[in-house]
């Protein structure tokens, strides 16, 4: 990609002025709010999965002898930089992820005769596709890793179960002399076999009532009265009995971890792609510009969107409270997300120049004379596509700040 801002001028010294202020002011927010250093390192994720994301198209183009200008860290103005060989490698004052710079990706880029053999748009059909996936392809190998990690450290936590054993008991069932380690057999005559049919029988019943809860502890089976209380969980009203579930989670070994990981992975873009599909859908469209307007204020519509820079902020602060599977899992579903995103087939996205290489190579070879894609009849798109993603950005911006996310951990 290009340095969005590569237009914009301010003298060096005073770009890495504002730079030095900038992370002055992290750092004494840091020492200020110490609880809050994790989420900020979090939220630095980002920048640095870009680099690693332009980092594989840089490496790619030059295996493929394409030549790479420009490998900055940053937009905007220089504040620091050096040359080595054709490549010049700095860092810029907006330090919100960076870019490579390689010469000829369409037509439209004039190129000097002499390097024309080495730009992109002059290299064969794998090499432009081995340039173009490498980066989509960075995010899916962070994926994985994150997800084996997960599942060899924390375990299955996709198919954790809860048993009808009590791990912790409170209000009224620790009243009635319900301990933890007894095994739920029935409430109210009804059988439990399964953890999930507590909620249902409990909720029949209001604040106050009385059910018999019927255990069994040392082989033998025990009958309690137990007092129902109402309390507020999460914004909503709820009837508890004070019992609590032993949940188990499967702990696959190092081998069958591994073996998972791929499966795992495809699971979530699976759910990325019904989500995108679903955000995008008119039904979608329609809700999503419902709950712009204010019309829609239900909590599950609201969740239905995209996250800008303040929303993720907001999601990393309650995922680092939750520990680190969830700061965990909220960077595997984001890098799976950006992975996929990339390679849809419209520019400027990656897939769009895997797309025109494919179009061309099919043509070409269909028609057994050289194809190129004129870039400019695709600016239109390109254009359109850019206009999508700023509203997103905006819509997604104004709504993190009025309609701030409630905590999905």
């Amino acid at each position: 990609m290009r340095d969005p801002f590569e237009q914009v001028s301010v003298r060096s010294r005073k770009a890495g002025t504002y730079t030095a202020v900038g992370a002055l002011l992290l750092f004494v927010y840091a020492l200020m709010f110490p609880t809050q250093v994790a989420v900020v390192a979090v939220i630095l994720t980002l920048p640095f999965i870009i680099m690693l994301h332009e980092a594989a198209h840089f490496f790619a183009a030059k295996r493929s002898g394409m030549k790479v200008t420009e490998f900055f860290v940053g937009f905007g103005p220089r504040i620091w930089s050096f040359t080595r060989g054709e490549t010049e490698y700095g860092v810029k004052a907006v330090i919100l992820g960076g870019y490579c710079k390689i010469i000829g990706m369409t037509n439209l880029e004039e190129v000097a005769p002499e390097d024309e053999e080495r730009a992109y748009r002059s290299k064969g059909y794998l090499s432009r596709v081995f340039v173009a996936v490498a980066g989509p392809a960075v995010h899916f190998a962070i994926a994985l890793v994150l997800m084996f990690a997960i599942l060899f450290v924390a375990g299955d936590l996709r198919h954790e179960r809860a048993l009808t054993r009590l791990d912790a008991v409170t209000l009224g069932a620790k009243q009635a002399g319900i301990v933890p380690g007894d095994t739920v057999v029935s409430i109210d005559g009804k059988p439990i076999t399964e953890w999930e049919q507590v909620s249902g029988v409990i909720a029949k019943h209001d604040p106050g009532d009385q059910i018999q809860i019927v255990v069994e502890r040392n082989g033998e089976q025990i009958a309690k009265k137990v007092t129902l209380t109402g309390q507020t969980v999460e914004g909503q009203k709820a009837v508890l009995a004070g019992i609590s579930a032993t949940v188990v989670v499967p702990h696959p070994g190092f081998f069958k971890a591994l073996a998972m990981t791929p499966g795992g992975v495809v699971s979530i873009g699976h759910d990325a792609v019904d989500a995108l599909g679903q955000i995008f859908s008119p039904s979608g469209i329609s809700k999503y510009m419902h709950v712009l307007s204010g019309s829609d204020k239900s909590q599950s519509a609201n969740q239905e969107r995209f996250l800008s820079p303040v929303g993720f902020a907001q999601v990393a602060s309650h995922a680092v409270a939750a520990g680190w599977v969830a700061v965990a899992g909220l960077l595997l579903v984001i890098n799976v997300f950006i992975g996929l995103i990339n390679l849809v087939p419209l520019l400027p996205f990656d897939g769009g120049y895997i797309a025109i290489a494919t179009y061309e190579q099919i043509a070409s070879t269909v028609t057994r004379r050289r194809i190129r894609v004129d870039a400019a009849k695709l600016m239109p798109i390109a254009g359109a596509v850019l206009v999508v993603l700023m509203f997103i950005f905006v819509s997604s911006l104004f709504l993190d700040i009025t309609h701030p996310v409630a905590n999905p951990f």
